[in-house]
């Protein structure tokens, strides 16, 4: 199936592993090119090495920390300095530190809302504005389950990421009449890096064996595993296709039925 985005230049952030290095290697398979942001480029930068079969396609890389005041700054200028127009935006944040909402102090939260919301926030509304101009665009935020289903020890999580699906409803309804979708996914528990982090921080703080968390968690899920990054990444490039034109302002779960509401 032609997606109709061969061509296209694509922003990718938290590309260096896990669900930003998957939906990477998936946008490559389309011939789109691509402008990988990470704190770690080498490591992106190796992988994708390995997956470019179509050497007409360009691959840029740049460090950045969101967490910094300025990165939007540098990202701008690095844009314009490539002259590259982004025309698909997958905004990957960092997940925050693991924690209750009884432990967590509102200093933590405040920390933690320039990396998570704050960047990507002014990156979206700055970039949609060549999109308009193009009148074409893609705007994809990966969330998490914890926005409509809280999961316990990730308050922050649970609560800056559903400010920014807030907003990414709010954006779609202002830019939608422009040709650009807003949209969001809500990954359940897809089998990464990031997943390990808090199964094995979970199995410590419970005094419990690995293998023993994970063998519950996965008993939460219907359909009685972890989803696959190639599985959530499938979900991702229908968005950004040209036949999604009409799916805006959508949060669409990709969690094997983990989330109870309907």
């Amino acid at each position: 199936m032609d997606l109709g985005i061969s061509g296209k230049t694509a922003l990718v952030f938290g590309a260096s592993r896990g669900l930003g290095r998957g939906i990477s290697q998936a946008l490559l398979q389309e011939a789109v090119n691509l402008v990988l942001v990470s704190r770690s480029p080498a490591e992106s930068a190796a992988v994708l090495r390995q997956s470019n079969i179509n050497k007409n396609i360009k691959i840029y890389h740049l460090s950045l920390d969101t967490s910094d005041r300025h990165a939007v700054d540098s990202l701008l200028s690095f844009l314009a300095e490539k002259k590259i127009e982004i025309d698909i935006l997958i905004n990957i944040s960092k997940g925050p530190n693991v924690g209750m909402a009884l432990t967590m102090s509102s200093s933590q939260y405040e920390n933690d809302f320039q990396a998570m919301v704050g960047f990507y926030i002014e990156a979206s509304r700055l970039l949609a504005q060549g999109m308009k101009q193009r009148n074409w665009g893609r705007i994809i935020t990966i969330a998490s389950s914890g926005v409509c289903q809280p999961i316990a020890d990730l308050a922050i999580s649970n609560t800056l990421r559903a400010a920014l699906v807030s907003w990414n409803k709010t954006l779609a309804n202002e830019v939608a009449a422009d040709g650009i979708t807003v949209n969001t996914i809500i990954p359940g528990r897809i089998h990464t890096e990031r997943v390990d982090e808090i199964d094995r921080a979970r199995a410590q703080r419970q005094q419990k064996d690995i293998s023993d968390v994970i063998k519950a968690s996965q008993a939460t899920i219907p359909m009685q595993r972890y989803g696959t990054v190639a599985e959530f990444s499938t979900c991702v490039l229908y968005l950004c296709s040209q036949g999604a034109g009409y799916i805006t302002g959508s949060s669409i779960r990709v969690d094997g039925g983990l989330v109870l509401s309907i």
